[in-house]
């Protein structure tokens, strides 16, 4: 084999390895789905689609965030865990949820992966 066969054979390996690895950078993090669906609803960040890829918007606010493809999924689970350091309380297996100041509701943890999802998804002590 020529030299120029190997470049190109090893320039393409680097390449499709160098994309496998930035798509699972770039990939959510696992999420419980009844917990986070029960949550939803009063989480205040959302995405949108735009042209360019998502936006992060805040219901109530017009503010949006716009940040690279790549970073899009880890800025808004930064979002969420801020959120949840002020708005949710873990407590005997039970998440409670308050805005401003008064109780909305209550979710039961059915299993230990639920507890353990939430403590590491949330930071929730």
């Amino acid at each position: 084999m020529k030299f120029s066969n190997i470049f190109i054979v090893v320039l393409s390996l680097l390449f499709f390895y160098l994309g496998y690895a930035a798509l699972q950078e770039a990939k959510p993090q696992y999420k419980n789905e009844r917990v986070y669906n029960k949550l939803k609803p009063y989480i205040p960040y959302y995405l949108e689609k735009r042209v360019g890829g998502f936006s992060i918007l805040k219901k109530g606010s017009s503010v949006k965030e716009k940040p690279p493809i790549t970073d899009v999924y880890q800025r808004l689970e930064q979002l969420e865990q801020g959120w949840a350091k002020e708005n949710l309380k873990l407590k005997n297996n039970t998440i409670w949820l308050y805005e401003d100041g008064s109780l909305k509701c209550q979710i039961k943890l059915k299993t230990q992966d639920e507890i353990k999802w939430v403590n590491t998804y949330f930071k929730l002590k």
